[in-house]
């Protein structure tokens, strides 16, 4: 007796065992792991031209959407420094229900009388600082526009003619930048020329030019190539292209950042305001990289990122 009332016990919780294997692959998989975070679309509003000098910082974008659940769309502006064009487009981006958007502004005073009050979508902006954006990513300008300053004075005589380029005059980061190493000079003694438009007219005769990021920086270095005697060019910002002119002598030196790291936090920033949280904004810290120091140890992973 003992025996069968053994078995039967047995019998009875096979049976649970079975029946509870049966209802669990019933049931849906959703229903049995936690929800991840909400999925979030984020658009990436590029000036005309950004394109392949923010090829790296597009790299750490796509990881950070990868990582933390967003979907991306890549957006560039049709016509060069058109701030009305990217505030329109980025009004068209909220009509659409994108929930965040991260933008390298055109104009930034043009962004910030949209921002005012708005409630379109949350707005993370790389390069520049925008009062209004929910974060900022981006370099200490002045920082920046000083170590130019202090090459320069290292480098050329104070009766030197020495042009700051005024490439984006709309774009409050690369502007702090040019005042910040225009103050600095002026204290050392130097009389800098602010400029507009590069030509290899205007390079002529001069002892240095200064770029403040990095489109008008791989411009000043092939103009600067076809003068009889070639200024010293200094920047901001690297690019394939800025690193080329490093390696071989182009550009005498160039302040240097992670643009993946800034293209990575932007996105994070963004997701993260897109779903409620706080986001914050970051200060990337430079290096200082001269001629033909490309493949020190110190600066490999940073001009020349390898990506899994």
């Amino acid at each position: 007796m003992k025996q069968k009332g053994y078995r039967a016990w047995q019998m009875i919780v096979l049976g649970l065992l079975a029946a509870a294997m049966v209802v669990s692959l019933m049931i849906p998989e959703s229903l049995l792991t936690p929800p991840g975070p909400k999925r979030v679309e984020i658009s990436i509003l590029l000036r005309q031209g950004d394109s392949a000098v923010w090829s790296t910082a597009r790299q750490g974008m796509e990881q950070a959407a990868e990582d933390l659940g967003a979907e991306l769309r890549f957006l560039t502006l049709e016509a060069e420094g058109s701030g009305s064009s990217q505030v329109e487009l980025l009004r068209r981006q909220a009509e659409m229900d994108v929930d965040a958007a991260v933008v390298i502004p055109a104009d930034c005073t043009a962004l910030e009388q949209l921002l005012e009050d708005w409630q379109g979508l949350p707005v993370v902006t790389l390069e520049s600082q925008v009062e209004g954006a929910r974060a900022f990513v981006g370099t200490d300008d002045e920082a920046v526009g000083r170590m130019l300053a202090q090459q320069v004075a290292g480098s050329c005589p104070t009766s030197g003619r020495v042009l700051l380029v005024d490439a984006f005059p709309g774009c409050a980061g690369p502007s702090r930048r040019l005042e910040s190493a225009k103050t600095a000079l002026e204290t050392a003694g130097f009389a800098p020329e602010v400029c507009s438009e590069l030509t290899a007219e205007i390079l002529e005769g001069a002892a240095a030019v200064l770029c403040f990021e990095p489109v008008s920086l791989e411009q000043a270095a092939a103009l600067a190539a076809q003068c009889e005697e070639r200024p010293l060019v200094y920047g901001a910002g690297v690019s394939a292209s800025v690193v080329a002119s490093l390696e071989t002598g182009g550009i005498a030196a160039a302040i240097a950042w992670s643009d993946y790291a800034a293209g990575y936090l932007a996105v994070s920033q963004a997701a993260a305001a897109a779903r409620g949280e706080q986001a914050e904004s970051q200060t990337l810290p430079v290096t200082l990289v001269k001629e033909g120091e490309t493949y020190d140890k110190d600066h490999q992973r940073l001009l020349y990122p390898v990506f899994s």
